[in-house]
């Protein structure tokens, strides 16, 4: 929701290029360097890609499916950024494990923790990226869906500075199936949640170590479905200068095959070859997604 009578910051592409381009404060660099507990869990995603649903599904498990909170980063602090909205690292230990946010590549993050990455198809994170900053940051008429994939999507990381907002999607998944990192890493498909929703509860239990019993299955799942969420999505959304970023908003998938202009969708598929395909082996997003589901259906068969 946007506040129609403010101006928006971003007017063009060169102010959306300015805005993403502000290098991280010291603040934001010493908390990506936060020693983590081998319990310590962080859910770490590209934007867009189900941070918000799946730290839902990690913060029930852990707290008995607690709902006190105002707000999902009281319990779930972001890592680089939560200094901005007033977010203590400490807070999200009144529950174990302790459960963390962030948009950093793997190998940017602090070492000795649990990871979660949550993938989702390309088209569509960038159209729910678009949707989440349009007519709060923008006006749809003033920034295109095109000036967005150039700008948040599809730039060379290596040739922006240290911040979360230019990042490159297709190396960002790169990165986090080609480094090594000191501890386990779990990888879960967006649309694989939207599909069987309590078999990810339980791979998402089992990887935090939680026990899980029907009745607290039960009661994650309910809490994690779309209608309960947005039946309470004041407790995750995020409130700046111009309105209040909504972190619920459709949970549809699939919208890029209609809202995505076809010269668009072949320059996503252009940097998934250039990028994704000649490191991991995968031609396209579906294979990789094949492939993480079909390890989350073997695990639950071997009840790991």
């Amino acid at each position: 929701m946007s506040d129609h009578t403010q101006p928006k910051p971003i007017r063009n592409e060169e102010q959306l290029a300015a805005h993403i381009s502000r290098p991280f404060d010291d603040v934001a660099i010493e908390r990506l360097q936060t020693k983590l507990a081998p319990t310590d869990v962080v859910i770490s995603t590209f934007p867009k890609c189900g941070t918000t649903w799946s730290a839902q599904i990690a913060h029930g498990l852990r707290s008995g499916g607690d709902m006190s909170f105002a707000n999902l980063g009281q319990v779930f602090p972001w890592l680089e950024m939560g200094h901005f909205f007033g977010q203590n690292l400490d807070s999200t230990r009144a529950f174990e494990p302790a459960l963390f946010k962030s948009h950093m590549e793997l190998s940017e993050l602090p070492p000795g923790g649990k990871i979660i990455n949550i993938i989702r198809n390309p088209g569509d994170t960038l159209m729910s990226y678009y949707n989440f900053w349009a007519d709060v940051l923008f006006d749809r008429d003033e920034v295109s869906l095109d000036m967005m994939a150039r700008q948040f999507f599809l730039l060379e990381r290596s040739d922006a500075p240290r911040n979360m907002f230019q990042l490159n999607y297709y190396q960002h998944l790169v990165d986090f199936h080609t480094t090594e990192y000191d501890g386990p890493v779990l990888f879960v498909a967006y649309e694989d949640l939207k599909d069987d929703l309590p078999l990810a509860v339980r791979r998402i239990a089992r990887f935090m170590d939680v026990d899980l019993n029907d009745e607290l299955q039960a009661k994650v799942t309910h809490q994690a479905s779309f209608e309960f969420m947005s039946a309470h999505r004041e407790k995750f959304s995020e409130q700046v200068p111009n309105g209040v970023m909504e972190m619920v908003v459709t949970g549809r998938v699939g919208d890029a095959e209609t809202g995505l202009s076809d010269p668009l969708k072949e320059q996503l598929q252009t940097a998934w070859q250039r990028y994704v395909s000649p490191r991991l082996g995968y031609a396209d997003y579906a294979e990789l997604r094949a492939a993480i589901g079909q390890e989350m259906q073997d695990s639950n068969a071997r009840g790991a």
